[in-house]
Formats: C-alpha cells, structure tokens, sequence
C-alpha cells in the first residue's frame, strides 16, 4: 500500500498535507528503487479482479495525489498496472488528481477505485447511514467520471468495522482492501476483501521486497505493530491522537 510519490523535498505536492501525511510519501528516486527491487523478484504484479485467479502481488496508491500520472508511468516502464484509490471529494483539488487524470489512468489500463468521499480519519467510528452515505456518493461519481461504476476501494485512515465492510458491499464494490496487514483474501458476500502491507517514506526497497514476497519476519513485525495501534484507537482514537502528538506526528 503506497500513497504518493513526491520530488525530493517537496511533499507538499501531492496528496494530503502536514505531517501525518508526509509519513507515507516516498520521493521520486527512493520510489524507483522500490520498483526496480521488486522487479528482481520476478514476482508478477496485477490486478485484483475478485472474480479470477489472485496476482502473486498488486501496487495500490492511496487517496488519489497529482502524483499518480508520474506514478503510472513508472509502472508502465515496467510493464505493470496499478490500482489507484481516489477521494472523489478532494478530485480536482490543489495536490489531488483532476477529473481528466482519473478518466486517463483508466484509459491507460490502470484500476481506479473509491478511497471514500471526504477521507473521514475514523471510517468505523461514523454512523452506519455515514459510512453508507460515503462509499456510494464516491461510487456514483467515479462512475460518472469514468462511465462505468468502480469494482474496487480501499478503506480510509486504517480503521476498520464490520458496517464499513458490509456498507461497501451493499453499494456494490466487488473488491474491498483494507489496512489490516494480511495477504489472505476473504468473501463478505458478493465481495472480495483483502489487507496490505503498508509502504512509508521510511520504508526501504528491501522491506518493500519482503513484503511481497511475504517474509514472515516483516509481514510479522507490521502485523503486530497494527494490532498495538488498532486496540488503542478502538478504546480511544482521541488518545491514540494524543500518543501521534507526541511522537511528532500532525495532521
């Protein structure tokens, strides 16, 4: 699971602002060195239908940044296709993808799914009319943007309910990804949904490698990061707010 990839610098370009964003954007040269590792592998990276055979790996880039363009294009070097999450609430927006980007990574042959309306911080914490009310206005208008409704998404901020779940299946994603750290691909219905292994500007291009090629000792150590994080918002997400701001980290 990336997010956006920025010139050396400049996170500011695109995607979210502040510092709990800058967390997830590589720079442009560090993100090529993510490629070029992962292609060493030889592992072979698609797309996630949910109606066929699984792909051994899959990019995904969250929240829908002006980077995707020159995103896409470095997968397209490598022969790759990518699955590219927008918040259609923010299209169009300084540092996000504008309407006539989404339709062209369409065109390009790249998936284009919803990453919710508004991006709420706590998806889970939302009332069930809420959460219901941001996977379908997000799906109407990407369908509208691309004549076709959307069959992925992936879900915002990284908290997850069984009403965020079964609201996406109910406005009819085939596809659902989440932040949970697990490869398995599970049904909820008619809908497919699967975790990821999430890519920070930390991350190195070998832990990158590991991801994907599943070494239990990275796929372990973000696993059991994840659970430490996931019960403390689950008691209080002001308190895990309150242990971001100490740490450093702001929206």
């Amino acid at each position: 699971m990336y997010h956006d990839v920025v010139p050396e610098g400049r996170p500011e370009v695109s995607g979210f602002p502040g510092t709990a964003g800058s967390r997830y954007k590589l720079e442009e040269a560090g993100f090529a060195e993510h490629l070029d590792g992962l292609q060493a592998t030889s592992l072979g990276f698609g797309l996630l239908a949910g109606d066929g055979p699984c792909p051994p790996a899959a990019f995904t880039f969250d929240d829908g940044g002006s980077s995707a363009l020159h995103v896409a294009e470095e997968l397209e070097r490598r022969g790759w296709r990518g699955h590219f999450f927008v918040t259609t609430g923010r299209i169009g927006m300084p540092g996000f993808v504008t309407a006539d980007e989404v339709r062209e990574l369409a065109r390009r042959g790249h998936d284009v799914g919803s990453h919710s309306h508004s991006h709420p911080k706590y998806m889970a914490s939302l009332s069930d009319a809420a959460i219901l009310e941001e996977w379908a206005r997000s799906r109407d208008e990407l369908h509208e943007l691309l004549g076709r409704p959307p069959r992925t998404a992936s879900v915002p901020g990284g908290f997850l309910s069984g009403s965020v779940i079964a609201a996406a299946e109910r406005v009819g994603y085939g596809v659902l990804l989440t932040s949970v750290p697990s490869a398995r691909l599970h049904r909820h219905g008619a809908m497919w949904v699967t975790g990821r292994f999430t890519i920070l500007s930390s991350t190195s291009p070998a832990r990158a490698v590991a991801f994907a090629t599943g070494d239990a000792r990275a796929c372990g150590s973000q696993w059991a990061a994840y659970v430490i994080k996931d019960a403390i918002k689950r008691v209080s997400p002001a308190a895990f707010d309150a242990l971001r701001r100490v740490a450093g980290v702001r929206d």
